[in-house]
């Protein structure tokens, strides 16, 4: 565990002695600068400083900015767990009012296990992990009234019971384990408006004991609370959503990515109509989910490898399109990398509103002229789609960012006969253009046809271009956060932003950067 928890003053008191000047120069300074000089100290320094003398020690107690934020982490097996989780709680006692953010890591070293079975070991019994867990518990309650944001992650079964309703100041929250149970106690916290979990061994699960309406616990309590504005369900083994989703009536932002989803039991997301973004990357989707049409007010649609390859008697992917993402008017970022593709949906040609737009890794050759180009400040696409529509780019009279990805066999058989220098040309005199960027899986680029290579090299001479390999997180997603920034120095230019009415009546707050899968 990452906190020394005395506070008995060790090395020095307050008494005048023969010390000389600077060695009581420290003893002397104001409360206020002491604890500002303590709270550049990493966390465990600023913990054993308490231990230095009683004046030292009253400044911990007392200072709330030196904790505002605290991580603790365990590892199991630790034969003295037990001991340092009572001894944090007993040093947390005066200091819990300060505490806004925690972290909890909670990790099991799967060799240590091992060996202590062999041994015979049987100092970490259930009973003992009972009383650790009941330790933490008792934290998170001393922790209520102020914590406003809370990551746990559990090596063992997580239970989210009654036991979560005591921290009535949470704002964000994220819960990883093995497998997350979601029972009464979560929804009734009035501030929680982020909401994040990670189910990694089974899927996660909302217990409602007894007979009741969807997403409610038999007393009736919520399981989760109706007023969150976002949620993360990355990476918990589902293939369907759980049903405690369609009382989100005010739910902005949803991210169902790394999950076995089924296009057909994907309904639900037609009853949230409240959307403007939502995530479902690596999912693998048969189709593209029908209950997409129905999502007027969505701005932000993350598609990458979220669908299989159609069987001969399903539509072509940009049919698909054509048909769910057509009326989604106000859709200002869509990246559908890997989605098979084969054309350009018609239907996107004439959505003015696209601010960001990825294409990469696809069958597609080509990009139509259209006045989706005309606000289009990012493309990501592949390099045969640049060798074939370079001219296209003159009509795009905003775009600042260029990604150009995927080498694949098809590209490589499809690059013979390129006009080198015109698409240089074309790229060098876009007036607007600053960054292009190829990126890959560790930043480099091990396969790139000599078409490509002649084009990076002529482009990389023109002074106001960025030109650079990177990974693909380090593309940096384009975001609520970002469009929002756009639209307001759209705004400030006397440009037309295209926003759908629940946004203009209120503006929920910013989503974070996060990298683009790959």
């Amino acid at each position: 565990m990452a906190l020394a928890v005395a506070d008995t003053p060790k090395l020095c008191s307050n008494a005048p002695g023969p010390h000389t000047e600077p060695e009581q120069s420290a003893l002397l300074l104001p409360d206020d600068v002491l604890a500002s000089i303590l709270s550049l100290l990493p966390q465990r320094q600023r913990a054993r400083a308490a231990l230095v003398c009683r004046r030292w020690a009253a400044a911990s107690r007392t200072a709330g900015s030196l904790w505002e934020s605290l991580e603790l982490s365990l590892t199991l097996p630790d034969p003295h767990i037990l001991d340092r989780t009572e001894g944090f709680v007993a040093w947390l006692i005066p200091r819990a009012r300060a505490v806004c953010k925690l972290t909890l890591t909670a990790t099991r070293d799967e060799e240590a296990v091992a060996a202590m079975g062999l041994a015979g070991g049987s100092q970490l019994g259930p009973l003992v992990l009972q009383m650790v867990w009941s330790n933490l518990v008792s934290a998170l309650t001393l922790l209520g009234p102020t914590l406003k944001q809370l990551a746990m992650e559990w090596p063992d079964e997580l239970q989210l019971g009654a036991w979560v309703a005591t921290m009535v100041a949470l704002e964000s929250a994220s819960f990883t384990a093995p497998r997350v149970i979601v029972r009464a106690g979560l929804g009734s916290l009035p501030a929680l408006t982020d909401l994040r979990f990670r189910s990694t061994a089974k899927p996660l699960s909302f217990h409602a004991a007894g007979a009741g309406s969807p997403g409610r616990h038999a007393g009736g309590a919520p399981l989760l609370p109706a007023h969150l504005l976002k949620l993360k369900l990355e990476g918990c083994r589902l293939s369907e959503l759980p049903a405690p989703l369609s009382r989100l009536s005010r739910l902005e932002d949803l991210v169902l990515s790394d999950n076995n989803l089924q296009s057909a039991r994907l309904t639900l997301l037609s009853r949230l109509t409240t959307l403007q973004s939502l995530t479902l990357m690596g999912c693998h989707m048969h189709c593209l989910p029908p209950a997409l049409s129905a999502l007027r007010n969505l701005r932000v649609l993350y598609l990458d490898m979220a669908i299989q390859a159609p069987t001969p008697e399903m539509a072509p992917v940009h049919r698909q399109c054509d048909a769910l993402l057509g009326p989604l008017e106000h859709l200002g970022i869509l990246s559908m990398g890997a989605c098979h593709l084969q054309a350009f949906p018609a239907e996107l040609a004439s959505h003015t509103a696209l601010r960001a737009l990825y294409l990469d890794d696809n069958i597609m050759s080509s990009l139509p002229a259209g006045s989706y180009l005309d606000g289009l400040r990012v493309l990501g696409i592949d390099w045969r789609v640049l060798f074939n529509s370079h001219a296209v780019l003159r009509h795009a009279p905003q775009l600042a960012k260029l990604c150009l990805t995927s080498q694949s066999k098809l590209e490589l058989a499809a690059c013979a006969d390129v006009d080198v220098p015109a698409v240089v040309a074309s790229v060098m005199a876009h007036p607007t253009l600053k960054q292009v960027l190829v990126p890959s899986q560790d930043g480099t680029r091990g396969q790139i046809v000599n078409a490509a290579l002649n084009v990076l090299i002529g482009i990389s001479r023109a002074p106001h271009l960025e030109v650079k390999a990177i990974t693909y997180p380090a593309i940096g997603n384009e975001w609520l956060d970002w469009l929002r920034e756009v639209e307001e120095e759209e705004g400030r230019e006397g440009l037309h932003v295209a926003a759908p009415p629940a946004l203009m009546a209120r503006r929920a707050s910013s989503l974070p950067q996060t990298g683009r899968a790959g």
